[in-house]
């Protein structure tokens, strides 16, 4: 009956740590595409101060390939039947659980200040003086992100000195965008209604969701981990008793 025990619960931890190894690769693979999916990173540039989303997805990635490395680990432990290595696996799966409980935790508190934290971004990149005046990798991202979002400015439309002269900041009427008109030097244009910081932070709320959910998925995932150890070996003292 022991014999059958031990089978039972041989399989049960191989089915789990295959499970985990796929959720580690899922959460590695979403971390990795986060970093350098050429939308994104269009938009997180470091010239503009954006590169706080990359922390959460620098997390993900370091948890998912952990939690990979150590499903392989929990297989060994499970096909070997060492109960020395089964408990390192639990601790060491406690462990990964509470740094994607941070990751999640941050995630949430990223997505929850987006707004406020592109503002400071946005300050940080252009504190002072027009966006025309500033180097050249500055301002294409900035066009980069205006053709994207169709807006004109950072956090404010007369941070460029002449808007009416920005090919990213006119719009046409006639086709449904939303313009303005804007007055200046006695001639006037029309360009977007809205600076780049509601659309920019709104972008990367969206993104956020992944940052969020993912890794709180695999958390419980680890946690159920966790429990599911210390009841077998738990079980397995009592059956060898």
């Amino acid at each position: 009956m022991a014999e059958g025990f031990f089978t039972n619960t041989k399989t049960q931890l191989f089915v789990f740590n295959v499970v985990l190894g796929l959720a580690g690769c899922i959460l590695f693979v979403v971390g990795i595409w986060l970093l350098y999916d050429p939308e994104i990173a269009k938009v997180a540039s470091a010239e503009l101060k954006l590169t706080w989303f990359n922390h959460a997805c620098y997390a993900m990635v370091v948890a998912g390939a952990i939690t990979l490395l150590l499903a392989f680990v929990g297989c060994y432990g499970a096909n070997n039947e060492s109960k020395l290595i089964l408990i390192l696996f639990a601790v060491l799966l406690f462990v990964l659980f509470v740094v994607n409980m941070a990751t999640f935790i941050v995630g949430v508190m990223y997505r929850n200040k987006a707004n406020e934290y592109t503002y400071d971004s946005f300050k940080d990149a252009l504190s002072r003086g027009y966006i025309e005046d500033q180097y050249y990798e500055f301002k294409e991202d900035v066009k980069k992100i205006e053709n994207k979002f169709s807006c004109c400015g950072l956090r404010d439309m007369n941070q460029h000195g002449m808007p009416c002269l920005q090919d990213s900041c006119l719009c046409d009427p006639n086709i449904g965008e939303d313009c303005k008109t804007y007055q200046t030097f006695g001639s006037s244009c029309e360009i977007y209604s809205e600076p780049c910081l509601y659309k920019v932070s709104s972008f990367l709320r969206q993104k956020m969701i992944a940052v969020i959910a993912l890794p709180l998925i695999v958390a419980l995932i680890q946690f159920c981990g966790v429990c599911f150890v210390w009841r077998t070996q738990r079980n397995t003292g009592e059956n060898v008793a």
